[in-house]
């Protein structure tokens, strides 16, 4: 009986979009199509390809991407969503929600692309050839990704790439991460041969040519093979259909930004069949609950408008924190003083009230619900002496004073009629600027530094200062160990709230270094008392950001002038730089399926 959780996660070899009976000896469900009377027509492939596309997309109502970027140094967690908190404080256990979230999640996906990939032969005379061949391609694109996060997250796993058909199949020992990675390369790189360049207009969300050879460029990437991660990236730079990087930084991530030819991959959202809670969970408490938020250590890792951190550059004004700072800080993140949602941001203690504005004119005095207060309050807005009592809501604001714009799906929050749970918003997997920043990284590596390397750097930058006014500082030194620092703080800036921190902080072997530390927010009340002690913090040549001797206090709903210390970070490099495999797993394989160490 100890197979039933096992068979749980993974039997799908006779189901198409949903899971297994819950028994031990039935591998199939009479409910649903079994292989007998499925997989007889090109309409049936299509079914069984959408319905691995959809493994893709959940974690819990946020997608996973930017559940990821919360177990970093990126973000801060109130309420535990998704159950990132234990990945951050070192509590990370085998039983835990996320570890046995993400598992499954992709595991069904695996077991969806090989049920068709087993199968789909059985349609071959009745499909049309191309299309069946394609088919076959997004089916070992999509394989592929699965295993490229679960080998990212676990190492080693049980690997398959057939269906499971009997009980004696059921139960296999951990393949290595290797062997699993040249797998899907190879399975990509056929992939890239029958698929077209680019998707049309009309099927977004679906692998390319250019998809699949950018995803080749991370896995290699994040493997160590920096030839096979230039050569991947040249071939998206080089392709017949060579994405473009969107001219606005800021507008990529809004429904206007939807379509752009820069996303290479995205996950698809439509109102009544498929949406997700990022605007809610990262939206201020305007239309949002402010959870997902990011920490003080990002703000600080934006450089100055000169090319320089902030600790290197002396016209940086730490009582004015924001002025004069790359445009990519105002477009990913909202910012105390700015106008977000039709709202200005303020979280100081005072600011009780806080103008309405529609079309950059202030329409009325409104209720603050971010002002940092405890609830019952009572204070006067000295702009109109109107009295005000403080909500329940009060504590629950951000406690950094800042808020994700990415994917946040402003309309929704402005609306505020729960259209915010329900965003429309794509999110994105797989974009033009990440294979730019891969080629460079993989030619400074390689020490193979020339031109292509700074153009594809300053590509990038370029892009962000884009209708901002300001020249962008473009990266001219060819000295490695400075690129290796130029592109380290790039990668982190340009994917914030992306999904890409974890596995870069890993690979770089930063991760114990950055994530035993303290998470701070911003003072509620302002940056006067650090401006008057001149304080800036320290950051290092991996944009590792610390704050020795920083004015600090635990968060408090009233604000005061001091950063606020939100978390305390735990990382164990004897264990997590590893996810442990589910103990389900491991208790229903009856020890062929090991634990990774330290769990």
């Amino acid at each position: 009986m100890k197979k039933i959780k096992y068979i749980i996660t993974i039997c799908l070899s006779a189901l198409i979009l949903g899971a297994c009976e819950d028994t031990v000896l039935n591998l199939e469900d009479p409910g649903a199509p079994t292989d007998a009377t499925f997989f007889q027509t090109q309409d049936h492939l299509e079914v069984a390809l959408a319905g691995t596309y959809e493994s893709l997309n959940y974690v819990r109502t946020v997608p996973f991407p930017q559940l990821l970027d919360h177990t970093t140094d990126y973000a801060f967690n109130r309420g535990n969503v998704g159950g990132t908190v234990a990945t951050t404080t070192g509590g990370l256990t085998s039983t835990e929600a996320i570890v046995n979230a993400f598992w499954d999640r992709f595991y069904t996906g695996v077991q969806r692309a090989n049920n068709l990939l087993s199968n789909m032969h059985k349609a071959k005379d009745v499909t049309d050839p191309e299309r069946f061949e394609q088919i076959k391609a997004e089916a070992l694109f999509l394989r592929a990704m699965f295993y490229s996060y679960l080998t990212e997250l676990y190492g080693d796993i049980p690997f398959r790439t057939e269906i499971v058909t009997s009980l004696d199949d059921l139960t296999i020992p951990k393949t290595s991460k290797t062997e699993i990675v040249a797998n899907i390369l190879t399975n990509l790189e056929e992939a890239a041969s029958i698929l077209p360049a680019v998707q049309s207009s009309g099927e977004r969300g679906r692998a390319s040519a250019n998809a699949a050879n950018a995803l080749i460029a991370r896995i290699a990437l994040y493997n160590g093979d920096m030839l096979l991660a230039e050569s991947a990236a040249l071939k998206v730079m080089n392709s017949e259909a060579t994405p473009t990087l969107h001219t606005n930084y800021e507008e990529l991530f809004t429904a206007s930004g939807i379509g752009s030819p820069e996303v290479i991959l995205d996950l698809s959202y439509t109102d009544g069949t498929r949406v997700h809670e990022i605007s809610q969970r990262q939206g201020s408490r305007f239309g949002g609950w402010c959870q997902l938020v990011p920490a003080q250590q990002i703000v600080d890792s934006y450089e100055t408008i000169n090319g320089l951190p902030i600790d290197e550059d002396p016209t940086y004004d730490p009582e004015n924190p924001f002025n004069n700072r790359d445009p990519r800080l105002k477009a990913t993140i909202a910012i105390p003083g700015e106008v977000w949602a039709n709202h200005e941001i303020q979280q100081h203690s005072d600011s009780i009230a806080v103008w309405k504005v529609e079309n950059g004119v202030n329409i009325e005095r409104v209720f603050n619900p971010n002002a940092a207060n405890p609830g019952g309050r009572k204070i006067i807005d000295p702009y109109d002496g109107t009295e005000y009592t403080t909500g329940g809501a009060n504590r629950f604001t951000s406690f950094t004073g800042y808020f994700w714009k990415k994917f946040s799906d402003e309309p929704a929050l402005i609306a505020n009629d729960g259209s915010q749970r329900r965003s429309e918003q794509p999110v994105y997997l797989l974009r033009y600027a990440e294979v730019l920043l891969t080629y460079a990284e993989a030619k400074i590596e390689a020490g193979n530094i020339d031109n292509s390397v700074l153009n594809a750097i300053n590509l990038v930058r370029e892009r962000a200062y884009n209708n901002s006014g300001i020249p962008y500082p473009a990266i001219t030194t060819t000295d490695q160990e400075e690129l290796r620092k130029i592109i380290r703080r790039e990668r982190k800036i340009e994917f914030a709230d992306e999904g890409l921190r974890l596995f870069d902080i890993k690979r770089w072997r930063i991760a114990e270094k950055v994530m035993n530390t303290e998470v701070f927010g911003s003072p509620a009340n302002g940056f006067s008392k650090i401006g008057s002690l001149n304080y800036i913090p320290s950051i290092d040549d991996d944009g590792f950001v610390t704050y020795p001797g920083a004015p600090s206090q635990p968060r408090v709903e009233l604000g005061n002038l001091d950063y606020r210390e939100l978390e305390v970070r735990v990382f164990d490099p004897n264990k997590h730089y590893l996810w442990p495999i589910p103990q389900s797993e491991i208790d229903a394989s009856e020890g062929i399926v090991e634990q990774n160490p330290g769990y």
